[in-house]
């Protein structure tokens, strides 16, 4: 925590002095840097070589817009193989396809046998009622016209066993053919939101592993983040000015409010994490950019203040005519204390190695 006091002037050698009145700012004190409002690691969900990079450092992109492509050997083959399959699957269900085209012809010729059988069957049949033909050509005139039907229905049988049989081999087909597509686009890299590429971890030609970040994509407004120590967060509300001040332009400063604070400690910085938005940020902010930021936790303005050596142990000062007086005693630093109470502007004090 620091204190910043506005318009006070004293000498440390001097041997009395009265109150002063000056504006008191009550800052927290923490550094941070610039991200981005919507920030994430594009990472590979499989392993293979970077073989195409559709963007660089600081490209615009769009939401689902392609990013990069992986490539991997096996990957390549089986999609390959998936789509031979299919391909045949889906030819052998042509209805001009050989094996249908067979089965269909034996049909016709077994729909063409039994019409001949049934004509055959009928003539015979009138022939045994008028008892031109004997009872045995009759049966045997008969059977051939049964046998016939049940040929028809055994060819119809295996068009219908083959069809289904096709049928469900081009259901595999497409299943493994979708499930080798879905695995291929897991080898292009999509970007998520529309924003900017912030960062790119690979060069074309490089291993991906399966979890390892390629990029880092940020959209929305600049925020920044600031690390504030423990004893300090307390301190820190939403809502509270912040002043800020980048490394990329110290010449002035920047307002900023704080609008979240994390609710965990990061133990990798060993400090609590805010988020601060730019109120007036500058025209071009560079991500990632190192700043120092005072969080305004109070203000006071016209409040009295003495030289600390004119303080004694107990909140006591002594006045010019050796009187003891207790005050109470508001902010302080090495150059001032605030008294809250307990002295007025004409009091003139001493200090206590005048006694």
């Amino acid at each position: 925590m620091f204190l910043i006091a506005v318009g006070f002037v004293s000498c440390q050698k001097a041997e009395v002095t009265k109150p002063q009145k000056v504006d008191i700012t009550d800052v927290v004190f923490a550094s941070g840097h610039v991200i981005s409002d919507h920030e994430y690691q594009v990472t590979a969900n499989t392993e293979g070589y970077l073989v195409n990079s559709f963007v660089e450092e600081g490209a615009k992109v769009k939401s689902g817009m392609p990013l990069f492509h992986l490539a991997n050997g096996v990957q390549s083959e089986q999609l390959s193989n998936a789509q031979v399959n299919y391909n045949d699957a889906l030819a052998k269900m042509d209805v001009n396809s050989p094996e249908r085209k067979q089965l269909e012809l034996q049909i016709e010729q077994a729909n063409q046998q039994l019409a001949q059988d049934r004509r055959n069957y009928e003539r015979y049949k009138k022939l045994f009622e008028s008892k031109a033909v004997s009872q045995v050509e009759f049966e045997k005139a008969e059977l051939q016209y049964e046998n016939g039907k049940r040929n028809v229905e055994i060819q119809q049988k295996s068009l219908d066993d083959l069809m289904a049989g096709l049928e469900l081999n081009l259901k595999n087909a497409e299943t493994q053919l979708v499930i080798q597509r879905e695995n291929n686009n897991d080898y292009f890299l999509s970007s998520s939101i529309d924003g900017e590429v912030l960062s790119i971890f690979k060069e074309q030609g490089e291993l991906v592993r399966r979890g390892e970040a390629v990029a880092i994509i940020g959209g929305g407004d600049r925020l920044v983040k600031l690390f504030v120590s423990e004893e300090d967060i307390h301190e820190v509300k939403p809502g509270q000015e912040v002043v800020l001040s980048l490394n990329t332009d110290k010449e002035r400063n920047y307002e900023g409010k704080v609008t979240r604070i994390m609710p965990s400690f990061d133990e990798l910085e060993q400090s609590f994490v805010i988020e601060a938005a730019f109120v007036d940020a500058p025209a071009v902010i560079y991500h990632n950019t190192q700043l120092q930021a005072n969080i305004i936790i109070g203000q006071f303005l016209n409040a009295w203040v003495i030289p600390p050596q004119y303080l004694l142990e107990g909140d006591s000062v002594l006045t010019s005519a050796n009187n003891l007086k207790f005050v109470e005693v508001g902010l302080r630093n090495e150059n001032w204390v605030q008294i809250m109470n307990g002295l007025d502007e004409s009091e003139t004090l001493k200090v206590p190695k005048a006694l």
